[in-house]
This record gives C-alpha cells, structure tokens and sequence, in this order.
C-alpha cells in the first residue's frame, strides 16, 4: 500500500473518530444534569451549533448529505425523548427544530466548501 492510501485511510479513520466521539459528548452532555443555569434561549444556540459541527464532521466522515443530515436529525430527536427519561432534564420540541436546523446548516458549509474547491481547482 502506498503512502497516499495509508494517509487517505488514517484521515478518514480520524474523521470517523472524531464524528463518533462529538455524538457521544452530544449525547453525554444532553443527559447530564444542567450545573449552571442557561440564559433563556441560549441553550437553542448551543443545538443548533452542537448539531451543525456534527452535521460537518458525519460529511466529512462519510460525504453523503441526506445520510448526514436525517442520522443527525433523528440523532436530536432520540436525545429529547431520552431526556424525557431523566428527571433532571426536560424536552423540548423546539430543541429538536434547533438540531435539524443546525445538521442542515452544517450540511450545506460542506456542500458549499467542496463546490467552491473544485470551482478552485478547475
């Protein structure tokens, strides 16, 4: 195998790594008991950021948009309902519109970065 594979390989591993690893601290996190109190609406910020930079990373892991985003979408909402299980958390249907928004936002920067690079290239 040539180096060029091995780096290909050992990239798309870290990017599946890190992929994983940001859904768990999304699940972790949203679980967890709150320790300070979240300014009214922030925790939406928080959603849709969490879930784009997922979006991101599950495009670059495995480059398929509808794939990304309903796994990221149906990722948020399974969280809503496990927390619905908690008695330290509450769900919120507004949290999961925060999610697929953020997964379709996430979505469309890699769509657009990797238009504007082969624009680039060409």
């Amino acid at each position: 195998m040539t180096i060029a594979a091995l780096t290909v390989i050992r990239i798309s591993m870290l990017a599946k790594s890190l992929f994983a690893l940001w859904a768990a601290a999304i699940w972790i996190g949203s679980l967890w008991p709150l320790t300070a109190p979240v300014a009214p609406g922030g925790d939406k910020l928080h959603h849709f950021v969490g879930y784009g930079v997922l979006a991101l990373l599950g495009m670059w892991a495995v480059r398929r948009p509808w794939p990304v985003w309903i796994g990221a979408t149906l990722m948020g909402i399974a969280v809503e309902f496990a927390q619905l299980l908690t008695p330290f958390r509450q769900f919120e249907a507004l949290d999961m519109l925060a999610n697929g928004s953020g997964a379709a936002l996430g979505v469309l920067l890699w769509l657009l970065a990797a238009l504007a690079l082969r624009r680039r290239a060409s």
